[in-house]
């Protein structure tokens, strides 16, 4: 079965493919879940299930038999936006509301909206819940022009204000605080369709099962003001009439495989700070006398535990955050995670591979700038996992946020994590793996000769391209990760000028005239000039010459491109080639351990003279310089005389994260590179 079965009884959904030899996994779909929000769980298939191929329609839908066996729980994985101060979409509501139980109190519809004080608060009757329950909404507070709803529960009983009926006060005994407000949302849509095609009651067969919803999300400044002007009226009936907060829309896409991809859109409708993962996972469903195992590439110690192993995740003793500080890479923001269950003796039972796709505003590049207080976290009570796109982003009405997030169920046995992950328009090459191994193999037929291009940092070795038996790679160093874009083979009819695919071959990065340059004034400021490469090029060498001897090193590497701020990266370098003495004349070369990959398009060569300030050395550099544009600051005063690039002064050893201090007039320095 190389195909999906899709059934489906109106709002409730399984989608059913092969996972195995001798199993299909089964997930669960629900086009009206909590407040009519699409979901992943129904109680027909309480859990994703593995069930044995020869199992029949029968029992599978549309209640799961015991044939199945559970391995895991997406009941709340749907994925809600969080504001700063509340989560909100997806399941969940407003959680700024006030629960008061109260035996015959007396309200009734016609006190809606009105307010309450418990003497130094004011409070708002959201709902008379029944008879004897009252839903009240906090106040909200303004802060830098954006409205936060306040977490507090009254202090005293409530005594009225205005707009009320009945106007007994309200004692405050069997009060429940912090409770969600619904409903929050409204304008809910749905579509759904198989291969392009409207999917009916009952069994269905295809490639792939697409779910598109959309529904806007009240703010909560405007159901607090709106209740207050419309006394008498539930909200719930004039949702619409709310100023709103943010459209959310998402897309859903299963695959055969036991795939399913999300994309998800935030749009501000009013400016407001934006924390959002597009994806949540709770943990895998364990067995007796079993563990739950996950690694994370990138990831070092955090909560506790290594990362970059395997990991118990069931000895997590605190919520864990992921920010820059925890990462080997700090260009790389933590962006996916492998588990498994693991029985008793060692043996692996079932896992899942879940990250963020480096598209739109999940690219390495864009979420560095967007996750700086975390990009992942996992809770310690429910063991979950969070990826973030964002995390702390202020937007304003108009602007929109965009990110994909895959997960992927797996069967035993596993060295590896080797998938291939499609998002409707390009394929993605996925490998990540626990230890070293000098030769390995992925297999991937439906990519031949496609071209492997670097979406991301990577450790790994591989080809230029896909062969006829896979994607052949090496992990010289523990862990080992990569992710690339595999496009389609469209070389240009003419090869570009001083191109190379020659593997062991040199180039220069910059040609043309040359002329001699000293470091003097220069002892211990980075230097950094903007280079452009018109593909992705792998080096395992660099180097420069030395034309005149002096003291001490040059350390020189590369700087990552900031579209955002025209400059170079600041968390830290792409490349860190080490130093090269200049005690001598003649070209110096940096050997690396590990091939790196220089980013197409803009990054920044980077050198500083360091150690010994005694006598300045001079390098080959460029007589002619690239025209590009360079900030100057606040005033026009650095315009005078030649500008080649940014400095950062104050570099004394291993090049890090970086601080711009202004512009320099270093000529760029004459570079070449191996290809690896």
């Amino acid at each position: 079965m190389a195909e999906l079965i899709v059934y489906r009884s109106n709002a409730l959904m399984s989608v059913r493919s092969r996972i195995d030899a001798t199993r299909d996994v089964v997930m669960p779909v629900n086009l009206a879940y909590a407040e009519s929000m699409v979901g992943l769980w129904h109680s027909g298939l309480p859990q994703v299930s593995l069930v044995p191929s020869t199992a029949t329609d029968a029992q599978v839908w549309p209640v799961l038999s015991a044939v199945g066996t559970r391995i895991h729980d997406t009941s709340d994985d749907n994925c809600p936006i969080n504001t700063g101060w509340s989560y909100v979409g997806g399941n969940h509501g407003y959680n700024v509301g006030n629960q008061i139980a109260v035996t015959n109190h007396g309200k009734t519809t016609a006190d809606v909206g009105s307010q309450w004080s418990d003497g130094t608060r004011v409070f708002t009757l959201l709902a008379v819940t029944n008879a004897s329950s009252l839903l009240f909404g906090n106040p909200y507070t303004i802060v830098d022009g954006i409205a936060q709803g306040a977490r507090v529960k009254p202090a005293a009983p409530l005594t009225h204000v205005s707009g009320a009926t009945n106007r007994t006060t309200v004692p405050i005994t069997g009060l429940t605080p912090d409770v969600q407000i619904r409903p929050v949302t409204h304008s809910h849509t749905v579509a759904v369709e198989l291969d392009g095609r409207p999917v009916p009651d009952g069994r269905s067969t295809g490639l792939e099962l697409v779910i598109r919803e959309s529904y806007v999300i009240p703010s909560y400044q405007g159901m607090i003001d709106t209740a207050r002007a419309n006394i008498g009226t539930p909200i719930a009936t004039i949702m619409p009439r709310i100023p709103s907060l943010c459209r959310i829309s998402n897309v859903y896409r299963w695959s055969p495989g036991g795939g399913l991809l999300v994309t998800q859109q935030v749009t501000a409708l009013t400016r407001f700070t934006l924390n959002a993962g597009v994806t949540q996972c709770a943990p895998l469903t364990p067995v007796p006398g079993g563990t739950r195992r996950q690694f994370m590439p990138n990831v070092g110690a955090a909560g506790g535990l290594n990362w970059s192993a395997w990991a118990n995740i069931d000895t997590l003793a605190a919520l864990t955050d992921f920010t820059p500080a925890t990462l080997t890479n700090r260009l790389m923001p933590a962006s996916s995670m492998t588990q498994w269950v693991v029985a008793g003796g060692g043996t692996q039972q079932w896992g899942i591979a879940v990250g963020l796709l480096p598209v739109a505003d999940g690219t390495p590049e864009i979420r560095v700038r967007n996750t700086t207080a975390k990009g992942w976290f996992i809770s310690a009570s429910l063991k979950k996992n969070y990826p973030q796109l964002v995390w702390g982003r202020t937007l304003a009405a108009g602007e929109s946020v965009t990110g994909t997030a895959y997960r992927r169920y797996l069967t035993p046995p596993s060295t590896a994590t080797e998938i291939v992950v499609s998002d409707g328009g390009r394929d993605f090459v996925l490998i990540e793996r626990v230890g070293t191994v000098a030769q390995a193999q992925m297999a991937a037929p439906q990519l031949y000769q496609r071209l492997l291009v670097p979406v991301g940092p990577t450790n790994l070795t591989v080809p230029d391209r896909v062969t006829v038996a896979g994607v052949p790679y090496t992990v010289p160093v523990s862990p080992g990760y990569g992710m690339w874009r595999a496009d389609p083979d469209a070389a240009p009819p003419q090869p570009l000028p001083g191109v190379t695919r020659t593997r062991g071959g040199y180039f220069l990065a910059r040609c043309g005239p040359t002329a001699e340059s000293s470091c003097a004034g220069t002892y211990q400021r980075l230097l950094l000039h903007p280079f452009f490469l018109a593909e992705p090029t792998p080096v395992d060498r660099a180097c420069l010459e030395v034309t005149r001897a002096g003291t001490g090193v040059l350390r020189h590497g590369v700087y990552a491109h900031d579209p955002a701020t025209g400059r170079p990266a600041v968390l830290g370098p792409v490349a860190d080639f080490g130093s090269v003495a200049v005690t001598s004349v003649g070209v110096r070369e940096s050997v690396l351990d590990t091939a790196v990959t220089l980013p197409a398009g803009w990054h920044w060569y980077g050198h500083v003279w360091q150690v010994s300030g005694v006598t300045p050395p001079s390098v080959r550099t460029g007589g002619v310089d690239v025209g590009t544009v360079l900030s100057l600051g606040a005033t026009a005063a650095a315009m005078t005389g030649d500008r080649f690039g940014y400095e950062v002064t104050g570099t004394t050893g291993a090049l890090g994260a970086i601080t711009v201090t202004g512009v320099h007039q270093f000529p760029p320095p004459q570079v070449a590179y191996r290809r690896a």
